[in-house]
């Protein structure tokens, strides 16, 4: 018999199981019993996810219909083979088998899926009105939907990895944060659930009653503390729970919401290493000499030739989408460099907006009215979006990416001044006719749910003016260099004009551009630039079909030159990746190399050279 408190995860089939009938035959219809189960599962911690064979968009959009969409997290809607995709799901979601159903009305799907994973936990439709009534007394305490929203970053971060070339890379360039607090006793909830629930990262295993927890933690024999983690991609909250004793382990706890980043294991560092003893099955092996150093970058202070009080007399900015995001992660020591890049919000939104040049502008110029109306009026914009450091963060250098500039769509609120970039210009979020591709996704919509009430309003109330042409982007940048202290530096990163995959179009746009900010740098001191065309040798530097994705050598290669840069106005030395890490990203990351087409990820020159690769990774070497 199912047990609803064992269920962490419920994986979804559709047809004949959270609906009746089958959709691509056009006979689905809603079981409004099932919708509920899944909101009120959701308010008791569960997550909820889809497993299904059925064609993408029609899913989807029904899905929205339903006002359901939301609440369903690393769906896999297609026509393969379900088995493989749901180990895949439970991988990517950190969580083990025995604690995630799979409800199908076919058992044959059932069974493929139980001998891939023979500890999950399976079940037919006629099960779902006993969970339902086991949903009903469990405790209601996740009504904001946090364990939702965690996952949501989770899926997003699942995504936006594939584009770097190695995972630490994208480590590095995910601005990891963790802290240590020691008021333990005002979070003993929290200590409490998680010493409890935790299985895969609990290290100790030592299960204890709440009151015994609070005598632990009073007890002055035993250092105890909790640990929170946030990164570019949102708030995790409390994810670790230690106490020592005499030098010993006596718990060491984690959450797998941050699995992978391996965030014990800088703990233990922390720590000293003191002695553990491990017991049962932990997803992470810990040692007694590593520090990732991906973690509290900006506490890397210390290094050959830089003085304590060099890295903190300088201060950087890195402001801009993926262009950026990349190159950091050749930037090894970045305890002065603070970065403000496309991020996701609690609600699993991209922010891309929150870089473009009329909402920095708009960081200097739109009262506190102005950014409220902005953001009751603009589903797209988050509080965060309308801060930032840019303009008061008495910087010494700011790198700022001009490859947002071109493609995205400007809106004015009739009447005002207001201004907010979204989307693609070449199809406005005010034209009608475009309304149903958002709406479904099939133009990009950056994870906003859009409804064609809200895109009529919104289209009521604001106009399309086009995007950033020469002209306006000299003018932000003249006031930009007006309102920044006189001491900063702006260092403009250029698109490139190389006509990749025939984008003639974009590269005219960025040769536009590019243009104003030459001829502007040439008169004023405080204005640099970096030109990828200057790096840019041909269409093996591009990742994709886009004009903005480049290879890892053309990352490295941005890295040096605002290494450069900085050395120049400031005098301080960044240190960075060795030029060798290249040669080894292009052979084990799928590197556009003659080495691919021998080496493959399952090849004995892989395994013997992966293990070089992650030390030279983890060296520090001058760029």
């Amino acid at each position: 018999m199912l047990d609803i408190k064992t269920i962490k995860l419920i994986i979804w089939d559709l047809d004949d199981t959270f609906w009746q009938g089958t959709l691509s035959e056009g006979g689905a219809y809603a079981l409004e019993e099932n919708i509920q189960f899944v909101k009120d599962a959701t308010d008791a911690g569960i997550i909820n996810s889809i497993c299904s064979k059925n064609d993408p968009e029609p899913t989807f959009n029904y899905l929205q219909q339903l006002g359901i969409l939301d609440y369903f997290v690393f769906s896999s809607i297609n026509w393969e083979n379900k088995g493989v995709r749901i180990q895949q799901m439970i991988d990517q979601m950190a969580l083990r088998p025995q604690n995630v159903l799979f409800i199908d009305d076919n058992v044959h799907n059932l069974h493929e899926a139980k001998h891939i994973l023979p500890d999950l936990q399976i079940a037919e439709p006629i099960a779902i009105k006993e969970l339902i009534a086991q949903t009903t007394i469990l405790e209601k305490k996740d009504f904001a939907h946090k364990r939702l929203k965690q996952y949501k970053v989770l899926e997003t971060k699942s995504q936006e990895a594939k584009s770097f070339d190695s995972n630490e890379a994208f480590l590095y360039a995910s601005n990891i944060r963790v802290d240590l607090h020691a008021d333990c006793l005002n979070q003993i909830e929290r200590l409490h659930d998680l010493i409890l629930r935790s299985n895969q990262l609990n290290f100790t295993k030592k299960r204890i009653s709440k009151e015994d927890l609070e005598n632990l933690i009073n007890d002055k024999g035993y250092k105890c503390g909790y640990v929170s983690v946030v990164d570019n991609y949102g708030d995790y909250g409390i994810v670790g729970f230690y106490a020592v004793c005499d030098n010993k382990l006596e718990h060491f706890v984690f959450s797998c919401r941050t699995m992978g980043q391996l965030i014990e294991q800088w703990v233990y560092a922390q720590l000293g290493f003191p002695q553990l003893e491990v017991v049962g099955e932990v997803r992470t092996q810990l040692n007694k000499h590593d520090c990732p150093k991906w973690i509290n970058q900006s506490d890397a202070t210390k290094s050959d030739g830089n003085s304590q009080k060099e890295i903190t007399a300088c201060k950087i900015l890195l402001k801009g989408p993926c262009d950026l995001a990349h190159s950091q992660s050749y930037l090894r020591q970045v305890g002065h460099i603070d970065t403000e890049f496309t991020y996701v919000d609690n609600s699993g939104k991209i922010i891309e907006g929150y870089n473009h040049s009329v909402h920095i502008l708009g960081l200097h110029e739109y009262s506190q009215s102005d950014k409220d109306t902005i953001i009751k009026d603009c589903q797209f914009v988050d509080a965060a979006m309308l801060e930032g450091k840019f303009f008061t963060g008495n910087y010494d250098v700011i790198f700022l990416s001009s490859l947002i500039e071109t493609p995205y769509g400007i809106y004015q609120k009739k009447g005002t001044n207001i201004k907010v970039a979204f989307g693609g210009k070449n199809r406005p979020i005010t034209n009608p006719s475009n309304w149903e591709d958002y709406i479904t996704g099939k133009l990009y919509n950056g994870h906003n749910h859009f409804t064609a009430q809200y895109l009529k309003e919104f289209s009521l109330n604001y106009e399309f003016i086009g995007s950033t042409t020469p002209d306006s982007y000299l003018e932000f940048l003249r006031k930009a260099l007006e309102w920044l202290p006189n001491k900063t530096t702006l260092c403009v990163i250029l698109g490139t004009t190389y006509p990749h995959k025939d984008q003639t179009e974009w590269a005219e746009e960025h040769q536009n551009l590019n243009q104003v900010v030459i001829s502007l740098a040439k008169n004023e001191s405080r204005l640099r630039y970096i030109a990828i065309d200057d790096i840019i040798q041909g269409e093996s530097d591009f990742m994709d079909d886009s004009l903005n994705h480049f290879t890892a050598r053309v990352y490295f290669e941005i890295a040096q030159k605002m290494a450069a840069i900085i050395h120049e106005c400031t005098g301080v030395s960044i240190r960075g990746y060795s030029k060798y890490i290249l040669f080894f990203d292009s052979i084990l990351h799928g590197g556009k190399t003659l080495f691919t087409r021998f080496i493959s990820s399952d090849n004995w020159l892989y395994k013997a050279l992966k293990p070089l690769y992650l030390k030279i990774a983890r060296k520090k070497k001058t760029i």
